[in-house]
């Protein structure tokens, strides 16, 4: 699933290509990707709206037109958004078709189809996970205080906890697995078992990993495009996921697999503890 700076990466891919454009078509061609409203009324109501921003909240995108009316999208699994010129060969998986001004199509695709859209209008609805949203790293929100209460409470391993959107938005699998190498911490540590030292030394391993991400353009091991259709580089660079039985590139000790918080986690047993 894209993280944070996967999600990121395509915001800011697709900004330059779809700002002040305006929807010219839409074609739904599976409509249960559709949330809200209807397909029919999804394809309806955006025609003739005009784009004038692309913001990201942890992994979610939204849209926003010049109305009272927002595009939530979620990749999920398998999902990108990609915009290419109208003449140009059609991208695989294609599932949502958007046709905008000056010969831009915006589109979702989705091999998995786990993909979500969700149209607002005047605010009418809610989306239950976007609403319950915890700090984005590297912001002030995320700070030791804020960290060591939630801990404090919770017995569970840390990266289970740290997994939890609703305690930190945007942090996914892979760079939860690299936080927590970068800060010499195990994924099975009791989450209350740490000391302030240790959550301080974690959420800047969390910012660090995060902005290396981002650096790089995004993790790309098999789905994961920006919004030119790019694949990141971030893979080349990430110290422990998928890289079970490979050595250490701190200590050379073999890296072991297992699985926390019922996810795939490779950790070093001599670097962290």
């Amino acid at each position: 699933m894209p993280e944070l700076p996967e999600i990121e990466q395509v915001r800011k891919t697709l900004v330059p290509h779809i700002i002040n454009k305006i929807v010219k078509r839409v074609e739904v061609r599976l409509p249960r990707m559709i949330k809200h409203p209807s397909a029919e009324q999804f394809a309806d109501i955006l025609i003739g709206q005009c784009i004038v921003d692309l913001k990201r909240n942890g992994k979610y995108l939204t849209i926003e037109f010049a109305t009272n009316l927002k595009l939530v999208m979620h990749l999920r699994m398998t999902g990108a958004l990609i915009v290419t010129e109208e003449d140009a060969a059609e991208p695989k998986y294609a599932k949502v078709k958007i046709e905008l001004t000056g010969g831009k199509i915006l589109w979702f695709c989705d091999i998995r189809t786990f993909g979500t859209l969700h149209l607002i209008i005047n605010d009418d609805i809610t989306i239950s996970g976007l609403a319950e949203l915890g700090p984005e790293p590297s912001t002030p929100s995320l700070n030791t205080d804020y960290l060591l209460k939630i801990f404090q409470r919770r017995k569970g391993p840390v990266k289970g906890v740290i997994l939890d959107q609703t305690v930190i938005a945007g942090l996914g699998n892979i760079y939860a697995d690299e936080a927590l190498a970068t800060a010499n911490i195990l994924p099975e540590r009791s989450a209350n078992s740490l000391s302030v030292a240790e959550i301080g030394k974690l959420i800047s391993a969390i910012n660090a990993v995060i902005a290396q991400g981002i650096k790089n353009h995004g993790t790309t091991f098999r789905d994961y495009k920006d919004g030119n259709g790019e694949q990141g580089s971030n893979q080349k660079y990430l110290l422990v996921y998928g890289r079970k039985g490979q050595p250490c590139k701190n200590c050379g000790t073999v890296l072991v697999g297992t699985k926390v918080a019922g996810r795939g986690t490779t950790f070093c047993p001599h670097c962290q503890h």
